[in-house]
């Protein structure tokens, strides 16, 4: 399971909480439903007041599962194609297990003073109102959720003298021009929290996008057929589904896919930003 994954597991966690005594927290797991065998920890558990990253002697727990497959958006998993359910929004669908209805769309992380500090130093140089962006998707699942890196870049080049760019994520992929480099100064954690500095992120559909719901910053995310918008999408962003195809699930290279980003005109990105910044 990857980052977004677990962040949209903080959100149920959440949601279970509220229908807990206030000293029961949630213990995020493998098991086989009753007995648990592994307790999951992850950076974006950490500091959460309702989640416990290890097990604590005289400390009421609520295990929640995460491999309880009747909880699990993703149905049947080949090595070609994942089948998903996408009636409902992934943090619904988990949520559904625990019979809890209509809950909010949104992450949980929670950061500690160091962090905070962290980015306050690393905001110093940037302008009052700035733009983050992660033009690169993680292909080692699927390569169908990428955008072509010379549309982010044509995105960029139109709005540069209306508003600052800066480039989030990790060191390994090229730099945009026109942009103020972040690449790897930041964790996973302080670049969410570089985004909640932001007016606006852009990106495809991953997990520095469920992270930024944590933050209040809207999301610009361009989501293609790989998978349904109802499953991805949170209402508080702003959607941009280039698919006209799928959901296709395919975790080989889809032509449809390709097809699809290489027909998407990126100046409807660039009006959507500028009627953001009016």
């Amino acid at each position: 399971m990857g980052l977004g994954g677990y962040l949209a597991w903080t959100a149920v966690a959440r949601e279970i909480s509220k229908k807990l005594p206030k000293d029961v927290k949630i213990l995020p797991c493998e098991g086989d439903g009753k007995t648990v065998s592994k307790v999951v920890r992850s950076e974006v558990f950490e500091n959460n007041p309702c989640i416990l990253i290890r097990v604590e002697k005289d400390v009421k727990a609520f295990p929640m599962f995460l491999n309880n497959p009747r909880a699990n958006y993703c149905k049947t998993d080949t090595p070609y194609k994942a089948h998903h359910r996408h009636d409902k929004h992934i943090i619904e669908q988990m949520c559904e297990f625990y019979n809890i209805e209509s809950p909010e769309l949104r992450c949980e992380l929670l950061f500690s003073k160091p962090e905070i500090e962290k980015v306050d130093k690393l905001c110093e140089g940037l302008e009052r109102e700035f733009i983050t962006i992660e033009p690169y998707s993680k292909v080692n699942y699927t390569p169908n959720r990428t955008y072509p890196f010379e549309k982010w870049q044509s995105i960029v080049d139109d709005l540069a003298d209306k508003i600052q760019f800066v480039q989030v994520g990790t060191d390994e992929g090229e730099l945009l021009n026109n942009v103020v480099d972040m690449r790897g100064r930041t964790s996973f954690r302080t670049a969410v929290l570089l985004i909640g500095k932001s007016k606006l992120f852009l990106s495809t559909e991953g997990g520095l996008v469920h992270a930024a719901t944590a933050v209040d910053t809207t999301s610009l995310v361009i989501i293609t057929g790989y998978q349904d918008e109802k499953m991805v999408a949170y209402p508080q962003n702003i959607n941009v589904n280039i698919g006209t195809h799928g959901p296709c699930g395919l975790k080989i290279a889809c032509n449809e896919c390709r097809l699809d980003r290489d027909k998407h005109d990126y100046r409807e990105i660039v009006k959507l930003i500028e009627a953001n910044l009016k």
